[in-house]
C-alpha cells in the first residue's frame, strides 16, 4: 500500500525510487499486484531505468498468477510491440485471459484489435 501511495503521491510526497524498492520487496513475497505495478514502472522508466522487456516479464508473471489488469496490459504490449514482438495472436490471447479474469476493459480491447 505504501508503494502505491508513493507512486501516486496520495497522503505523502511522490517517491518513485522508494516505491520501486518497496515493490521489489513485495514481489519477493509473491504479491501479484506488486509485480503488475513493478512491470508498469519498468515499461515507463518510473523509479528505475526503462526496461520494456523486464516490464513485460513482470506483467506476464502477474497475469499467470491471476492478475486481470496485468493480463490486459500485457495484451496491449503485444498489440503495440512494446517490450515484446508485435503479435495480434498473443494480444488476443491475453485480452481473452483478462476478460476471463473479470477485467471489464478487455472486451473493448478485443474489439479494437479485431478492427485493426
Amino acid at each position: 500500500m505504501l508503494a502505491k501511495r508513493l507512486l501516486r503521491g496520495r497522503g505523502c510526497a511522490r517517491d518513485y525510487e522508494r516505491a520501486v524498492a518497496l515493490l521489489n520487496v513485495a514481489v519477493a513475497g509473491g504479491d501479484a499486484d506488486a509485480l503488475y505495478r513493478l512491470g508498469k514502472c519498468y515499461l515507463k522508466g518510473v523509479g528505475c531505468a526503462r526496461d520494456a522487456a523486464g516490464g513485460v516479464s513482470c506483467l506476464e508473471r502477474a497475469a499467470r498468477n491471476g492478475h486481470a489488469a496485468a493480463a490486459l496490459r500485457l495484451g496491449c504490449c503485444f498489440e503495440e510491440g512494446l517490450g515484446a514482438p508485435r503479435s495480434a495472436v498473443l494480444a488476443a490471447y491475453w485480452f481473452r485471459k483478462a476478460a476471463a479474469l473479470g477485467e471489464p476493459r478487455a472486451t473493448a480491447a478485443l474489439l479494437r484489435l479485431a478492427r485493426s
